[in-house]
């Protein structure tokens, strides 16, 4: 990139950044007061509250958004995949704005634009042909009409654009973390709320980001029908749900080579709760069966997580947990044994923060601190063991996509050790500030089957919410 250009986006970001801050009760004075004031009101939440349940006739306006900024350095590894030797620059600018109309009776009108650029990297838009992770200019993400309760009853609806995610996203989450959001839905949605469950039984299609369509349009060929179940009486989180995917393009490749079409279904369930007030425990599982192609679908995933919040100066909590998603045992068998994720947050931190990995033919055991050294400040370290489940089977990316794969299995199966920091810091209300590193060491299925070397990632973020 001419250096010029780089400076001038640089001068770019940087006057968002100070913009940001401006707006933002910059912390000069002692720590102290800081943690006096915490639950005082602040400057920019005396304005954001002018924006918020403003009467406009008989319904009620919310105007709220998000800007956020982030630099990324990654090293042995870019945004396709690990890449020893190779190198990437990213300054990640989004924006998202949102309009919130609240009407009599529970009805409710919601609309969210985004606009998001990448800057300094070496990836444009031509690197994306089906959806791009980085750019999305002015684009409508969200617009849906809900009625709940309607007139009186369990019954409602939610219908347009919209994001959808349950529980901790590990089977469904939007993807917020990278630049443009991986799952938003055009879905029709039934609602049915009681005392004792919420039901959400929904139709769609999800979103493909590109800068010359607008609005964003729906993945074609291709079709989500869902039911998803919170037992709300319970002392402890229990969901059950039912998937089912198709894609009907006829173009996905089986194990005899064949191509056809995927008819699969996934049932599961997630349960959390905590004990003796400083006890946690999950535990997460879901199986699938149907049409891969030709081939028979055997698969399953699952996660199961314990930790404690210790009483001790700086409050530190510590998880142990171990995630599990199924492989391919033979390549030959016409039985496709590969757990697809059904549509869970593939980059909020599940899969080590490099996200070169994901919960397909993956065991990945884990261990977790998190500490807070100031009120306002957390702490997280997080240690990962990547290993396949099947030797024979590939190493996928967060797309799904096998990386490398060795069919004779005689690579075995160590994926690799990471070790992730980051630091999060809350200021104020509306302020947060992020920074972290990250650190990949192959084991031997890499160095076995191609260039190998240790990756790293560093970011520092700012993100102003309103």
């Amino acid at each position: 990139m001419n250096p010029w250009r780089a400076a001038f986006l640089l001068g770019r970001a940087l006057s968002l950044l100070l913009a940001l801050f401006a707006l933002s009760p910059w912390p000069s004075r002692a720590n102290e007061r800081i943690e006096a004031d915490k639950g005082s009101p602040s400057r920019e939440d005396f304005i954001c509250h002018h924006t918020k349940d403003i009467p406009i006739g008989p319904a009620r306006l919310d105007l709220g958004g998000q800007a956020r900024l982030r630099y990324e350095y990654d090293d042995g590894f870019t945004l396709k995949g690990y890449e020893p030797g190779g190198h990437d620059v990213l300054l990640l600018q989004r924006v998202r704005l949102d309009v919130d109309v609240r009407l009599p009776q529970r009805i409710r009108m919601f609309f969210q634009v985004q606009d998001a650029h990448a800057f300094l990297t070496r990836y444009g838009d031509d690197d994306f042909p089906k959806s791009n992770p980085l750019e999305d200019t002015f684009d409508l993400r969200q617009a849906y009409l809900e009625w709940l309760g309607i007139r009186g009853s369990p019954i409602g609806f939610r219908v347009g654009r919209q994001q959808i995610s349950y529980g901790d996203q590990r089977f469904f989450g939007p993807g917020n973390w990278g630049n443009t959001g991986r799952y938003a839905w055009d879905a029709a949605m039934l609602k049915l709320e009681t005392s004792a469950v919420s039901l959400d039984f929904w139709v769609g299609r999800y979103l493909q980001y590109k800068s010359s369509d607008w609005p964003n349009r729906a993945i074609e060929d291709f079709f989500t029908a869902v039911g998803y179940a919170h037992f709300q009486k319970l002392p402890f989180r229990l969901d059950v749900f039912y998937v089912y995917k198709e894609d009907s393009s006829g173009a996905v490749q089986g194990e005899t080579g064949s191509t056809g079409n995927i008819q699969t279904h996934s049932v599961g369930f997630q349960a959390e709760g905590d004990a003796l007030g400083f006890f946690h425990a999950g535990a997460s599982f879901a199986g699938q069966g149907g049409q891969w192609a030709k081939d028979t679908v055997r698969a399953f995933g699952a996660n199961a997580k314990l930790g404690a919040k210790m009483p001790l100066p700086w409050s530190p909590e510590i998880t142990a947990q171990y995630t599990w998603g199924s492989g391919d045992r033979d390549p030959n068998d016409g039985v496709h044994g590969t757990f697809d994720g059904v549509f869970g947050g593939r980059d909020i931190y599940f899969y080590g923060y490099l996200n070169l990995f994901f919960w397909a033919n993956l065991r990945d055991a884990e261990l977790n601190l998190s500490f807070k050294p100031h009120p306002s400040i957390t702490a997280f370290v997080a240690y990962h063991h990547f290993e396949l489940d099947q030797e024979k089977d590939a190493w996928y990316t967060t797309g799904l996509k096998p990386f490398r794969r060795d069919s004779s299995g005689q690579a075995g199966t160590q994926l690799g050790d990471e070790i992730d920091l980051r630091l999060v810091w809350a200021i104020g209300h509306h302020l947060e500030l992020s920074a972290g590193y990250g650190r990949l060491v192959p084991g031997n299925f890499v160095r076995r089957t191609g260039p190998s070397g240790p990756a790293n990632w560093s970011f520092c973020q700012i993100l102003y919410s309103f």
